[in-house]
């Protein structure tokens, strides 16, 4: 019964989190191939830090969730089926912003950016 007594605080403080809604501002992004071949090295580059995957095959996608941790700009790396290494350069994420970011990897290595983000209320 004593364990029992412990247990409820931490119990309805978790069930009155979950109540009012608390949320953290979150980023869905997604990676697309568009190439005619598979990428490597995949990493993207965000506020307070990355993520990233071997490869995307050709027509493929990538999701992954993340948090912006500061003030900065977007970039991808990756290494195409010639073996080029790329790094470009995308727009600056805002601290606290949330929304869906996506960005396809096109013929001819070119890349494009494309954020759907508000600041998180």
């Amino acid at each position: 019964m004593r364990r029992l007594r412990g247990l409820i605080p931490g119990v309805a403080l978790g069930l009155l989190l979950l109540v009012c809604g608390c949320r953290s501002p979150w980023v869905q992004c997604t990676i697309v191939n568009h190439e005619n071949a598979q990428v490597s090295l995949v990493e993207v580059n965000y506020p307070g830090g990355s993520f990233g995957v071997q490869t995307i095959a050709a027509g493929a996608s990538y999701s992954y969730r993340f948090h912006s941790l500061g003030t900065d700009t977007l970039s991808i790396d990756f290494t195409d089926a010639a073996r080029h290494d790329h790094i470009v350069k995308g727009p600056e994420l805002q601290l606290g912003q949330a929304g869906t970011l996506g960005i396809e990897i096109r013929p001819g290595d070119q890349v494009t950016w494309t954020p759907v983000l508000t600041a998180s209320k």
